[in-house]
């Protein structure tokens, strides 16, 4: 096949546009077998995932334009696949006005537009009544078009996948969806085939009310490979790109550097995900696109969109949520679940939005072993949790900054306690700290990350060196500084104890007017401090110390 253009297509969702390109992977070959099947499809897969590409390659062969695909595998007379033209009913509802009462007129026009391209007009006083018309009005087309209507829908649950769960926009919303999906379900009949994707599979029951019509493959070995790019495909089809990066990489780090290496470091990256326990594994196609352009190992994923349903759900009911140390345990029914966004456990919204994959499967207790798929994920999952973190508690110290400020000038430790506590008690448990070391991260993001201070002479320092070590944080607000060490599991008076054998302050006797020393202890169970102890520093009895 002739390249006409000799472009990788990064954001590309029509198909000729891609083959033009040259660097189409194939995948007509299950476009094939979903048509000849002829059961109604449903599949969800992560965002940016290629999903709105392949519906457009099911639109193209569904319209019967053979000579696009010439040189594909759906295009080959030894497939057989005939070659028909049907009347498409195809909506992207991630393009679909979702703000407050315009979803229900919205979808009237899409059915009007839809029935004006083929030069057909209905009357659509509602979405039912409308899609009833466009239906009929299609099926009786001639010119060479087959009495059945092939339906895809991509996105099927932007309108209400990121709203408030409860709210009005949200009923609203779903009533409009449900009179369109519900609508759509009666007719089915009339189709030869319909192809429904998105991605969550939890919203299926809010718009549906039971899809018991639809064959689910979301978990499937026949189709795990139907989106993302194998190991396989890459090499066959990008072979270039990645000796291009190997010849730069091989320049930049002064010895010669593989393909084979490049896809190592690709692999660790972006490959990883699975669909089905038996599946083969597969790369991010976005990620591998803008990495093949940059040759950049960066974290293209989470750059491309705000994960703002996983994290409204996990900050809506954190108790609601467990994650443990990975491989954690699913069943099937979790991984599948289209129940009720508040039931939905965080290991099956992580699977479904993409963050976690199936890494083995164990037959005898019909357990899947979840995990990241790869670095890249890993990275988004630990970003975003961090960007909640920040968020939820600047919300809360915004809100008490006085009491805040007014505790540590008045040097009224156990106040500022109970303030640091709260705080800590406002954060999800999943991503709150572990470690000795994640409390001290976490508690200097809140007195430094938050300007919780702004406004008076104040300044944080994280392990603040000394002759004999470091101080885990020093704080100054005015003439006062705080020399903080924190111990996990232990007590604050040990703490209080290393600052003091330690001598810490000794490098700010000259420099501040009062000098607070404080132990801090964080409790396993709580997640909040359940000990301290204070002191400060008696200048007079120092001098005599270090005179003699």
């Amino acid at each position: 096949m002739m390249r006409k253009i000799d472009a990788l297509p990064i954001g590309y969702s029509d198909v000729k546009s891609v083959i033009e390109t040259g660097y189409y992977v194939d995948k007509t070959k299950y476009a094939q077998e979903l048509i000849e099947k002829r059961n109604p499809i449903f599949i969800a897969r992560p965002r940016r995932f290629g999903k709105s590409l392949f519906i457009d390659t099911l639109e193209t062969i569904c319209k019967g334009e053979k000579e696009v695909f010439k040189d594909y595998h759906i295009g080959k007379s030894e497939n057989r696949y005939q070659w028909k033209k049907y009347s498409i009913l195809k909506i992207d509802f991630s393009g679909i006005n979702h703000n407050p009462n315009c979803l229900e007129n919205s979808l009237k026009d899409e059915l009007t537009r839809i029935a004006h391209s083929y030069s057909v007009t209905i009357k659509a006083k509602d979405i039912q009544s409308g899609l009833k018309n466009l239906v009929e009005e299609l099926s009786n087309l001639s010119n060479g078009y087959e009495s059945n209507i092939v339906v895809l829908i991509d996105e099927y649950d932007a309108p209400i996948v990121n709203l408030t769960k409860g709210s009005d926009l949200e009923q609203t919303n779903i009533k409009a969806m449900k009179d369109f999906f519900m609508t759509l379900k009666s007719l089915n009949k009339c189709f030869q085939f319909t192809f429904i994707t998105g991605v969550s599979k939890f919203s299926l029951s809010d718009v549906f009310s039971g899809a018991n019509h639809l064959d689910d493959i979301t978990i499937s070995k026949d189709t795990n490979a139907i989106f993302g790019y194998t190991q396989e495909e890459i090499l066959s089809t990008f072979e270039v790109y990645l000796e291009n990066i190997a010849l730069e990489w091989s320049k930049n780090n002064d010895k010669k550097i593989t393909k084979e290496v490049i896809m190592e470091h690709m692999a660790i990256h972006y490959n990883g995900y699975r669909f089905h326990k038996d599946g083969i594994s597969v790369y991010n196609p976005w990620s591998t696109l803008k990495f093949l352009k940059s040759g950049e190992l960066e974290n293209y994923w989470y750059e491309s969109g705000d994960p703002t349903m996983l994290i409204n759900q996990m900050l809506a009911d954190p108790d609601r949520f467990e994650l443990d140390a990975l491989p954690i345990d699913a069943y099937r029914h979790q991984l599948m679940y289209t129940g009720s966004r508040n039931e939905i456990s965080l290991k099956a919204l992580m699977f479904q939005t993409g963050y976690l994959t199936i890494d083995s499967y164990e037959s005898s207790t019909g357990v899947y072993k979840l995990k990241f798929p790869n670095k890249e994920v890993e990275k988004a999952f630990t970003q975003t949790i961090q960007d909640a973190l920040e968020r939820r508690v600047k919300d809360y110290f915004l809100s008490t900054q006085d009491q805040i400020k007014s505790a540590l000038q008045a040097k009224d430790i156990e106040s500022f306690i109970i303030t640091i506590n709260i705080a800590f008690a406002s954060i999800p448990y999943y991503i709150t700290s572990k470690t000795e070391k994640d409390y001290h991260s976490n508690l200097h993001m809140l007195l430094y990350g938050l300007n919780c201070l702004d406004g008076i002479n104040s300044h944080v320092a994280s392990e603040s060196p000394s002759s004999k070590g470091m101080a885990d944080i020093v704080l100054t607000i005015g003439s006062i500084v705080y020399i903080i060490e924190i111990k996990y599991k232990a007590n604050g008076k040990v703490a209080l104890q290393q600052i003091k054998e330690n001598r810490y302050y000794t490098s700010y006797l000259w420099k501040a007017k009062e000098i607070i020393l404080l132990g801090l202890n964080f409790d396993q169970e709580t997640k909040s401090i359940d000990s301290w102890a204070s002191e400060t520093v008696n200048r007079e009895e120092l001098s005599k110390q270090m005179n003699t």
